[in-house]
C-alpha cells in the first residue's frame, strides 16, 4: 500500500508517520523508523487478506478445495464426499468464510445429525473441516472454524441387517440358478461385492483350501476398473469351504469368475441385470452387502472370536467388526423376548 513513509520524532521522543487510508488520516508510532514502517506493513497484510476475504465466498473456496481434492480420491469417496460437498455448499452460500463463526456450524451439523446416521454426520463435518482449512492455507481466514466443533454423541449407527433364515435358504437352493454362484460365494466368503467380481479362477487355492482376496472392482458410470484394497486388511485369505469347493467348477481357469462373455469384468449395468434377474428366479430380496453381513452373523453364530472375524471379514478397525457383532447380538436378544413373551 505505502511507500517508506516519511518519519518524524514526536517531543515524547517516538517516531512516527500519519498516511491517509481510505480518506482518513492513521499513525504509525514506534521507538524507531524500522519499528514503524514494520506496522505500516503488518497494517497492510491484514488490510489484503481482509480484503481476499470479503471477495471470498464460501462456495468459491469450497470448489478450489474439490478441484485439488478430487484426483486424489478413489471412486466410492467421491461418490459419498459429493453429497456432503453440496450441502455444504448450499448451507453457507454467498458467506465469506471468516463471517462463519463455530457456533454456527456447531449448530448446523446438531440440526443436521437429528434425521442422518453418525457416519453420515462424520463425513458433513469433515468436509466442512477440509473446506476452512483450504482456506486457512489461503490466507482467506486466519483459523479454522470447523476444527473445534465435533460430532454430537450418541448418533445413530446405520446398519443393514443380516438376511433372515429363510433368505439363506434360498440363497443355498438358488446356488445353480443363474448368477446364483455369486450370492453363495458372498455368503460363504464373506468378500464385498467388488471383491468377489475381481476374483479370479486362480485366487481359488484348492491344495490349500483357501480364497485368495486381494483386489476390488469398482464402476465409474458403467465402466469397471480394478482397485487395491485401502489397507492391508483388505488383502485377505479366507477359508474355502466345503459347500463353496463342491459348487465351483472343478476346472477353473485363470480368468474372472463372474466375467463378460469376452471375459472382461463385468459392468454396472450387466451386474445389475444379473442379480435383478437372480433375485427374481431365487426369490432372493437382500443385497449383496446384506449377504455379506450374513458371513459376519455366522461367524459370531461359529464362536468365531471379534478378531478372527476382523480379519476374515477385512476390517482395517476391530471397531467396525465389534459393531456388527454387537448389532447381531442386539438382534438375537430382541428374537429371544420375543419368543419368551409368547411361552411366558
Amino acid at each position: 500500500m505505502a511507500r517508506y513513509p516519511k518519519y518524524y520524532v514526536r517531543p515524547d521522543g517516538l517516531h512516527e508517520t500519519i498516511l491517509r487510508i481510505n480518506g482518513k488520516r492513521k499513525a504509525f508510532r514506534g521507538k524507531t523508523d524500522k519499528e514503524v514502517w514494520e506496522k505500516v506493513k503488518a497494517f497492510d497484510r491484514e488490510a489484503d487478506r481482509i480484503e481476499t476475504e470479503k471477495a471470498a465466498v464460501f462456495e468459491k473456496i469450497a470448489d478450489a478445495w474439490w478441484a485439488e481434492i478430487e484426483p486424489t480420491l478413489e471412486h466410492n469417496t467421491q461418490k459419498s464426499y459429493r453429497p456432503a460437498l453440496a450441502r455444504a455448499k448450499t448451507e453457507f452460500a454467498g458467506r465469506a468464510p471468516g463471517e462463519i463463526t463455530a457456533k454456527e456450524i456447531d449448530q448446523y451439523i446438531k440440526d443436521f445429525a437429528v434425521t442422518r446416521a453418525r457416519k453420515t454426520v462424520v463425513t458433513q463435518l469433515q468436509i466442512i473441516r477440509q473446506i476452512f482449512r483450504k482456506a486457512e492455507v489461503d490466507g482467506v481466514v486466519s483459523y479454522n472454524p470447523a476444527s473445534a466443533v465435533k460430532p454430537p454423541r450418541n448418533l445413530t449407527q446405520t446398519h443393514r441387517d443380516a438376511p433372515p433364515p429363510e433368505q439363506i435358504e434360498l440363497i443355498k437352493k438358488g446356488a445353480g440358478l443363474p448368477f446364483g454362484l455369486f450370492a453363495f460365494l458372498v455368503y460363504y466368503t464373506g468378500c464385498r461385492r467388488g471383491e468377489a467380481l475381481a476374483l479370479t479362477g486362480a485366487d481359488i487355492d484348492r491344495k490349500k483350501n483357501l480364497v485368495h482376496i486381494k483386489k476390488s472392482v469398482y464402476h465409474v458410470g458403467n465402466s469397471p476398473h480394478i482397485k487395491q484394497p485401502k489397507s492391508d486388511a483388505g488383502c485377505r485369505d479366507v477359508p474355502l469351504l466345503p459347500a463353496l469347493a463342491q459348487l465351483l467348477p472343478k476346472k477353473l481357469g485363470k480368468g474372472y469368475l463372474f466375467a463378460e462373455p469376452d471375459g472382461g469384468l463385468l459392468t454396472n449395468d450387466h451386474y445389475t441385470a444379473l442379480y435383478d434377474a437372480y433375485r427374481d428366479a431365487s426369490g432372493v430380496t437382500v443385497t449383496a452387502h446384506q449377504i455379506r453381513h450374513g458371513y459376519a452373523t455366522a461367524l459370531l453364530e461359529s464362536g468365531v472370536d471379534p478378531k478372527t472375524a476382523q480379519v476374515l471379514l477385512g476390517h482395517a478397525q476391530l471397531s467396525t467388526t465389534m459393531d456388527i457383532y454387537t448389532h447381531v447380538r442386539d438382534g438375537q436378544l430382541r428374537a429371544a423376548a420375543e419368543k419368551m413373551e409368547k411361552g411366558f
